[in-house]
């Protein structure tokens, strides 16, 4: 996120002892969070913008984390073979189960802005994310560079 002149920092960061020390201390920052980690009216006046990101296709957002958890490997390119999916069936269900949970969660956030990856992606999200942020930056996201590969090519 340099680019932007931001500093990001992804999940396990609001468990960082000097949290509240380093969002005051940095003026553009944006940071990760899952509920799993926080509660949303805890760390919301922390922030003078939220922005909630969910995904529409819960099946492929379930296969990505799980296979994430399996292989320890995050936030690099990797591909599914269809094997890792017919052996991970339950395991697949129960993770879209929890996703489905947190999205519940999620949807009650006030005072931000909700919107979705495929949104980001394939609709006019980046424009929704502009006039929320009240900013004139260009905002590109390369399709390219989405880390899931192969024959079923996702965020």
């Amino acid at each position: 996120m340099t680019h932007y002149k931001c500093d990001y920092q992804r999940e396990g960061f609001y468990n960082n002892k000097n949290f509240s020390k380093i969002i005051n201390d940095v003026e553009n920052i944006i940071i990760k969070l899952t509920p799993s980690e926080a509660k949303y009216d805890l760390v919301r006046n922390s922030f003078d913008k939220c922005i909630v990101l969910v995904r529409n296709n819960l099946k492929e957002q379930a296969e990505s984390r799980l296979y994430a958890e399996h292989v320890k490997k995050y936030f690099s390119p990797y591909t599914i073979d269809d094997s890792f999916l017919k052996e991970n069936t339950n395991e697949l269900n129960r993770m879209e189960q929890i996703i489905k949970e947190e999205n519940q969660i999620l949807s009650k956030c006030e005072n931000c802005l909700h919107i979705t990856y495929e949104d980001l992606y394939y609709g006019n999200g980046l424009k929704s994310v502009k006039d929320y942020l009240k900013i004139s930056t260009v905002l590109k996201l390369d399709n390219s560079k989405k880390y899931r590969n192969g024959k079923r090519n996702m965020i």
